[in-house]
């Protein structure tokens, strides 16, 4: 169907209007108040060296779509990646599709449509490349089909393209087998250092650390690696302020965050982030009505507030049947404000007993905790804070491993996760206080594992008998 003159117009208007005036827009994320770059996360070098690659020789991957929660620096990474891209010598082009589709009340396809137009040339044709930075994709319904298409038309057509709702982005068949999946995770310690204060981390100690905790044979083997390290992360956290670690796991996980001074703003800041989640991220799959919607705030903080998560008692107390709380917890987890851990055994124990629900960044508990307020003493609200931050660290670690898994024993007093291998297992127990090993020494009992880790903020330790390391979280948070 032709589009009417009218529409056209206001297109065209939008198109001159975008790329006129997106690099001074741009700026607001690339540059402070002082004019200065922002610090890039790391996988900006990976995406930029995708980008040059293509420039020089337009071939091989040239769609990459950047997942995550809302507020991991989507947004701000492809306005850098813009930023860093050629002013001639290519066609490029920033669009926010949220605000596309929800101000102007036009397609992706329409809008790219005239953008051929404008350009006076047909994407098949075109005589140098065309970079697209497409922002917030998933508000166009219809973006799998509109990049599988440019995809097929052109070999000279390279897409940037950020979403906040996993759920949408990756079951996307349009785009599946030609684009390419980069998830954007919140931040670890030694990023939010190097971002925030210049700290930058000891070259190849993070792999080390990894290795030591997860592929050492033995307990003691555990133990000697790391404490061969002991004197390089001493020297790292001597030029950290003492007050620093605690900031991070309450507010430091999210990159944006990272620029206000007040921490009241912050948790405003979070709340809104969540509240997004909630009345468009979760609105926009169009299973839940707008009084069970209403209702997922109540859940979170339930959630951030909770020790052990009963199922039926969430139920009654927000008036919600379990079916409609599972779907909700579905969404919530697919949209990656919650991370879901299993309990440990077959497919029917995994059915039958509850799964623990942490946060997908510490910073999302911590605004209920600071913001909303809590019943928990402050060694409890950290001691929950500590498990979001390992359960995090250990999903950024198995994300791209396969024959992997992440579990916990559902067991009263059984330890906070299991972590599969194959056929090996280690547990892991956490805790910001002094911590004993009762937890592991309980899971063993029924989990065949090569040693278990006590994350905790005592010394480093090799317990032999109860064949666990006592691991400090600055050995963990290095890795």
């Amino acid at each position: 169907m032709a589009m009417d003159g009218e529409k056209k117009e206001k297109i065209f208007r939008f198109l001159q209007d975008q790329i006129a005036e997106a690099p001074f827009r741009i700026k607001a994320y690339v540059l402070d108040e002082e004019g200065k770059e922002h610090p890039r996360r790391e996988v900006f070098g990976k995406l930029h060296g995708f980008m040059g690659d293509f420039l020089k020789r337009p071939s091989g991957a040239r769609c990459f779509v950047l997942t995550g929660l809302r507020g991991a620096g989507k947004t701000t990474l492809l306005a850098q990646l813009y930023h860093e891209s050629p002013d001639r010598d290519i066609y490029k082009l920033y669009l926010s599709v949220d605000q596309m589709v929800s101000l102007l009340e036009v397609s992706l396809q329409e809008v790219l449509d005239v953008y051929e137009e404008l350009i006076s040339v047909a994407f098949e044709r075109l005589d140098q490349p065309l970079v697209l930075f497409l922002d917030e994709i998933q508000y166009d319904p219809k973006w799998g089909m509109v990049l599988k298409s440019l995809y097929d038309r052109s070999r000279k057509v390279f897409v940037f393209a950020t979403g906040s709702s996993a759920l949408l982005l990756q079951t996307n068949a349009d785009v599946a087998r030609r684009a390419i999946f980069e998830k954007l995770f919140p931040l670890r310690f030694t990023e939010y250092a190097r971002i925030k204060h210049g700290q930058e981390e000891v070259s190849g100690l993070g792999a080390e650390l990894q290795s030591a905790l997860f592929k050492s044979l033995t307990s003691e083997e555990v133990y000697l690696r790391l404490k061969s390290k002991e004197g390089l992360v001493r020297g790292y956290w001597s030029h950290i302020e003492r007050l620093e670690l605690d900031r991070y796991l309450r507010c430091g996980s999210l990159p944006y965050m990272l620029s206000l001074k007040n921490e009241a703003w912050v948790y405003d800041q979070i709340k809104k982030t969540l509240d997004r989640v909630v009345s468009v991220d979760m609105a926009q799959h169009g299973k839940f009505s707008s009084e069970v919607i209403s209702k997922v705030p109540g859940i979170l903080y339930r959630i951030a507030d909770s020790g052990e998560l009963s199922l039926t008692r969430l139920c009654q107390t927000v008036e919600i049947s379990k079916p409609k709380l599972m779907e909700i917890l579905d969404v919530l987890e697919k949209t990656e404000v919650l991370l879901r851990v299993y309990p440990y055994g077959s497919h029917t124990v995994q059915v039958r007993k509850p799964s623990k629900y942490l946060f997908g960044a510490p910073a999302f508990r911590a605004m209920y905790f600071n913001f909303v307020g809590s019943i928990r003493s402050q060694g409890e609200e950290m001691g929950k804070l500590w498990e979001d931050t390992v359960g995090m660290y250990l999903t950024i670690f198995l994300a791209k491993k396969i024959h992997t898994f992440l579990s916990y024993d559902s067991a009263q007093g059984g330890a906070d996760f299991i972590v599969g291998f194959g056929k090996e297992r280690i547990i892991l127990e956490v805790g910001s206080g002094n911590k004993g090993f009762e937890q592991i020494t309980q899971t063993s009992k029924k989990v065949s594992a090569k040693y278990g880790l006590v994350v905790s903020r005592d010394t480093l330790m090799h317990a032999r008998d109860a064949n666990v390391v006592r691991v400090p979280l600055e050995f963990f948070l290095l890795m």
